[in-house]
This record gives structure tokens, C-alpha cells and sequence, in this order.
């Protein structure tokens, strides 16, 4: 590092203060970050050339802040001036010149204009009653057209008369329903969730809930018995013969034999 002539034979008290306070310079530049060599230069008296007499300064005011020490001390120790104080500028008034300087208007801004023209124009009384007008005379165009839809689908309801589903009553035990390929066919469409259990030549085939409109075939060789609850509730077809609901009324049917012949109740 270039350094200028030694000022060594001066006693320096900012190293003198460092060391009655048991410091050492590696405690000062983590405290400081003033650089080590520039900390040695300090408190050995030199003047570093490649620093400016700005930041020379500078490090010894924070090196005497952080010991304690009299700043404008430090200075006068190391042959440094207080630094100047500037005065504060005082307003000066031009005499050459009678001339006053206008300065420029400021640019319009054109479409903050015209947003402002049409946000007047919309919101006069006679536009603000027009637009009221309009809205609600579409208000009403919409609750006529809503009320009109809501009177013939009502009027298309009351003319149609609900559809009753067909129910079969069997006053006797049993239907006839002759097979036609020496084959006994079931089939059975749900009207609400029952549990069924289907034997077809004795042999389990079905045994669980027949949900609400879901339906459901078998076929056997002589018999299927079918059995359950609720099965008047069944819409069934015997043998390719549409047989209908079994029961109506207080009627609980429990349990069915389908044979080539036909349907039977069984008690």
C-alpha cells in the first residue's frame, strides 16, 4: 500500500485508547469494517495516497466514534480541517432581465376529455330517464314472457290427464301363460326398491335388491319360484305374456311358482 511521509513521531491516540481498552485491531475492523491496512496506517500516522482525503476522513471519524474519542480531536491530531460548512442558498432575483418566464400549459389529455364529455352526457335527466325507461320496460317484457311460459305449462298439465300405471288384479291363484319353446321366461320391471329371490330349477340365481326401475329376466328349464317382499308391487311378464302388477289394494303376495303352464300364487 502507498503511503505518504511517516507522522509517526506524534503519539497516536487512537491506538494508545484501543489498547488501554484491551482491543485488538482485528476486533476493530469487525466492528468498523475499516480495512486492516487501513487501520495500521491510521495509527501509525500515514496518509494512504490511493484514498481519498474523503474516505480518510471518514475512517478516522468512525474509528474515534467507535473508541469514544473527540471527532474534531482526531482531526487536529491528524492535520485535517473541519470540513466546511456550506451556506444555505439564498434565493437570488435576476436584474438583467425584466422579462418574466411563463411556463407552458399543460398538454390536455384528450381521452380523459371525451370520457368525461359522455360520462356528462349519460348521466343529464333526460338521458338518465330514457335509460330507466328502457330497463324497465325490458324488466316487464321478461316477467310477461316468464308469467306466459308459467300459465301453459300449467294449462298443458291440467289438460293431460295422469297416466295411471296398469294394475292387474288377480282375483284367483293363478294365470295362464303357455310357453311356446317348452321354456318358462320371467321377467320383472321394479316400481320401488324390493328385495327378490329367484330359484330357477331350484337353483338360486338371484337374491338382492331390485331398485326402483331397473328390471331384471331369467329362464329355467320346468320352474322358477320367485319369491320376496312386496311382489304384488312387480310389473312381470310370464312366458313372453305381459301379466302386469299382481296385486292392488290390502294384497301382500309373498312368494310365485312360474311352470310352463302359467303363474301361481303361493300362499
Amino acid at each position: 500500500m502507498a503511503t505518504t511521509d511517516s507522522n509517526n513521531n506524534k503519539p497516536s491516540i487512537l491506538k494508545d485508547t484501543r489498547e488501554a481498552k484491551g482491543m485488538t485491531l482485528e476486533i476493530v475492523h469487525e466492528a468498523t469494517k475499516i480495512p486492516m491496512d487501513v487501520l495500521r496506517a491510521i495509527e501509525e500516522g500515514y496518509s494512504v495516497r490511493i484514498l481519498s482525503p474523503f474516505y480518510y476522513r471518514g475512517f478516522i471519524k468512525i474509528y474515534a466514534e467507535f473508541l469514544g474519542l473527540d471527532v474534531g480531536e482526531m482531526y487536529k491530531q491528524y492535520g485535517l480541517d473541519q470540513p466546511p460548512v456550506k451556506p444555505a442558498p439564498s434565493p437570488t432575483v435576476s436584474v438583467k432581465s425584466s422579462r418574466k418566464v411563463v411556463a407552458a400549459p399543460p398538454q390536455p389529455n384528450v381521452f380523459l376529455e371525451k370520457i368525461q364529455e359522455r360520462s356528462a352526457l349519460v348521466f343529464k335527466p333526460r338521458t338518465f330517464k330514457f335509460i330507466l325507461k328502457v330497463i324497465g320496460f325490458l324488466l316487464v317484457f321478461l316477467l310477461f314472457f316468464k308469467m306466459v311460459g308459467c300459465v301453459a305449462s300449467h294449462m298443458h298439465k291440467k289438460g293431460t290427464p295422469p297416466q295411471k300405471q296398469t294394475v292387474q288384479k288377480i282375483n284367483h291363484e293363478s294365470v295362464q301363460a303357455q310357453s311356446v319353446d317348452n321354456k318358462v321366461q320371467l321377467a320383472v320391471r321394479a316400481s320401488k326398491d324390493t328385495w327378490i329371490r329367484v330359484k330357477a330349477d331350484d337353483k338360486v340365481v338371484f337374491e338382492t335388491i331390485l331398485s326402483k326401475g331397473s328390471m331384471e329376466s331369467w329362464s329355467a328349464n320346468s320352474r322358477i319360484e320367485l319369491s320376496g317382499k312386496d311382489l304384488e308391487l312387480l310389473n312381470m311378464e310370464v312366458n313372453n305374456r305381459q301379466i302386469g302388477f299382481l296385486g292392488g289394494g290390502d294384497r301382500r303376495i309373498r312368494k310365485v311358482l312360474i311352470t310352463q303352464q302359467g303363474l301361481t300364487v303361493k300362499k
